[in-house]
């Protein structure tokens, strides 16, 4: 009678045991399930925001572009400024650098 009650405990301790073990891992594949679709909607809304983004550089590049163009000789006399007859450039022959305007 003695070893049939031992069984009888064993069993149930074994049986609560798998129960639990069960119900963790169940709660960690729900919670693991939830953490993935929370992280696809995220990466949704991230892509939608890039592509957003990525427009709105698109249409700053095209109105740059045709900024640029708009500039030429005429647009720049126009602003005041004017066409440099005597062109002074520096270049790096030497270590030091100088400017000898004195010539001309």
């Amino acid at each position: 009678m003695k070893s049939k009650v031992l069984s009888i405990k064993i069993r149930e301790k074994i049986f609560w045991t798998m129960l639990s073990v069960f119900v963790v891992s169940l709660g960690l594949y729900v919670h693991s399930l939830l953490s993935i679709i929370n992280h696809v909607v995220v990466k949704e809304s991230l892509v939608k925001s890039n592509n957003l983004l990525t427009q709105k550089v698109s249409e700053l590049e095209f109105k740059n572009v045709a900024l640029k163009n708009k500039i030429n000789i005429e647009f720049a006399v126009a602003r005041g400024f004017s066409e440099v007859k005597n062109a002074l450039y520096v270049s790096r022959s030497s270590v030091s650098l100088t400017l000898n305007t004195e010539g001309r």
